[in-house]
């Protein structure tokens, strides 16, 4: 019990410092969870199918001496409108790759959490980063925890990750736009990006 308070303590105070409410990170924090966890999803799903119909003429049993076949049938013999069809679907499923580092580098702050960091990186792989939907008690029973410490720190992962993310987010900013932690004058413009 004294952990969990201090815990709950150690993650109030750093959302106050950073500004924000927990109550307000929870909610952000399930919402780009979930977004996240939909488009790698339907990511991988999409890859999936489409080294699963590039590759399906292919009678070779390694992986990249089929893909390496593949690609070369597209090139030579393939139409315009075939590469043109296939070449869109690559691309979408690349476009969702830059979510992924981020959210990589997001878990890997959240990992570096004194105690608790492995342990909330791994409730999120559970709960929102992989394409198995775990119940709280098998989730739980994975990590080796009970079921009512599993709800709490799940909440507290997702605050961390919420946090990490509007970090994140401000690092953007301030990598894009200078003015926005030089002190200098801002403009409308400046916020709207």
């Amino acid at each position: 019990m004294r952990t969990d308070v201090s815990l709950n303590t150690r993650i109030n105070e750093q959302c106050k410092l950073a500004g924000f409410e927990t109550d307000y990170l929870y909610k952000h924090g399930k919402k780009v969870l979930k977004i996240v966890h939909d488009a790698c999803r339907n990511t991988a799903l999409d890859a999936d199918d489409l080294v699963e119909d590039l590759c399906s003429e292919s009678y070779e049993t390694d992986e990249f001496r089929r893909m390496s076949e593949a690609a070369t049938r597209l090139e030579f013999f393939a139409t315009d409108y075939m590469k043109d069809r296939y070449e869109t679907s690559i691309l979408r499923t690349l476009r969702t790759s830059w979510m992924l580092k981020v959210i990589d580098r997001i878990k890997m702050n959240v990992y570096t959490f004194e105690t608790y960091g492995p342990q909330f990186v791994e409730i999120l792989n559970l709960c929102y980063l992989s394409n198995f939907r775990y119940t709280g008690s098998e989730a739980a029973e994975t990590i080796g925890i009970s079921e009512q410490d599993f709800y709490k720190k799940k909440k507290y992962a997702i605050i961390m990750f919420a946090l990490e993310f509007e970090e994140f987010k401000r690092e953007y900013k301030a990598r894009c736009n200078p003015a926005y932690m030089s002190g200098e004058q801002m403009t409308i413009a400046d916020l709207m990006n």
